[in-house]
């Protein structure tokens, strides 16, 4: 028979009313979520993407801190030594041991002893109890105000301290590190205090919290009585079970219920939480279960944010230079600002080695200091 002709023991078309072959095998027809399911299925979308974002998070800091004691730190080391040699090397040239040849004009000293204050004002700002550092500036910051230049102008004398003065940014990077380090101690307080505030609320949660918890536990035992090796005669089942069984144990230390949701569509034949489309056959007590799965699953959505939160002003408090949208701060943003800075200070460091070049050298030295005016 050729393909294109009709079979005339069939009809051509079915009638309107006939039923469809799945209605005569008897299957049930498939009914639409309920606005619970639609709520579980909706949160169970917004929990993973918040769990990616936060894992992204996590990595980035500690890559973050992994580079500052791996770059950074020993970079602003060397950093402070150089200012440290740079301020003590000023005080010898201009109070000390004033190199031979032309003298020293008194603008060029006043800037140049402005700078070495500024200098001592930045090492003490990363080293508060360097010794030497302290004693020059309390041998020496008092002797600018009382030093016109040339022309008398009483301008000239602006107080070593002073952030606004346009010259080099030394005392401005300190100020911006002690007010960082001020930043950091008021915000470990304030996580302490978050920290605090979140287990009380654990502790004194009520029945949402406790149903959540419920229904955390009975998804553990499922699994837990699916997965356990002890029960598995074969040694490579038992092997892959014990694994499954740690992440089990993790998740549920760390109550996340879409973790355990997860292993157990991976990894098990049944889902452990029937939907609540079978509800209706089943009695309340699975549309219970599933409300109290919801009020987990927004619990733990609202912590992850949290998370996320605190990891972002977290990160806001070590990098003042971080724009103020948080929205706008991402891990790619840190990793980058953190390269920048490790560049410039890298930067700095080489021009202060030309700079103590001059220094070392005497017979450079007065010229070098001539130039400042």
């Amino acid at each position: 028979m050729s393909p294109d002709c009709p079979n005339p023991a069939l009809p051509a078309t079915l009638p309107a009313d006939a039923p469809s072959p799945e209605q005569e095998a008897g299957a049930v027809p498939a009914r639409r979520p309920s606005e619970a399911q639609q709520r579980h299925d909706r949160l169970m979308r917004e929990i993973e993407p918040l769990r990616e974002r936060l894992q992204q998070w996590q990595q980035c800091e500690s890559r973050y801190h992994e580079r500052v004691a791996r770059e950074l730190q020993p970079e602003l080391k060397r950093w402070c030594e150089r200012l440290r040699e740079l301020a003590l090397r000023l005080e010898e040239a201009l109070h000390l041991d004033p190199p031979p040849g032309k003298p020293i004009g008194r603008t060029a000293r006043l800037q140049a002893h402005r700078w070495m204050l500024s200098l001592a004002a930045a090492v003490l700002a990363e080293r508060p109890d360097d010794a030497e550092m302290l004693a020059l500036r309390a041998r020496h910051q008092d002797e600018e105000s009382a030093e016109p230049d040339e022309d008398g102008d009483e301008e000239a004398a602006i107080p070593a301290e002073d952030p606004d003065d346009g010259l080099e940014p030394w005392e401005r990077e300190a100020a911006r590190r002690r007010a960082q380090a001020e930043a950091s101690r008021q915000a470990a307080k304030q996580g302490r205090k978050a920290q605090a505030e979140r287990e009380r609320r654990e502790r004194h949660g009520g029945r949402t919290a406790s149903a959540g918890a419920a229904s955390l536990r009975e998804v553990y035992r499922r699994l837990a009585s699916r997965l356990h090796p002890d029960r598995e005669p074969d040694e490579a089942e038992r092997a892959r079970k014990t694994a499954l069984m740690q992440q089990a144990n993790q998740a549920y230390a760390a109550g996340d219920l879409l973790a355990l949701l997860e292993l157990q569509r991976l990894h098990l034949p049944e889902p452990v939480a029937a939907p609540v489309v079978a509800a209706a056959a089943a009695g309340g007590d699975e549309e219970a279960r599933l409300r109290d799965l919801i009020a987990l699953l927004g619990a733990q959505r609202e912590r992850l944010q949290a998370e996320l939160d605190e990891m972002v002003r977290r990160f806001a408090v070590l990098r003042p230079d971080l724009p103020a949208r948080a929205d706008t701060i991402t891990p790619q943003l840190i990793e980058t600002l953190l390269g920048t800075e490790i560049r410039e200070l890298r930067a700095r460091v080489t021009a202060l080695d030309r700079d103590l070049g001059y220094c070392r050298d005497r017979s450079m030295i007065g010229a070098w200091l001539r130039a400042f005016a």
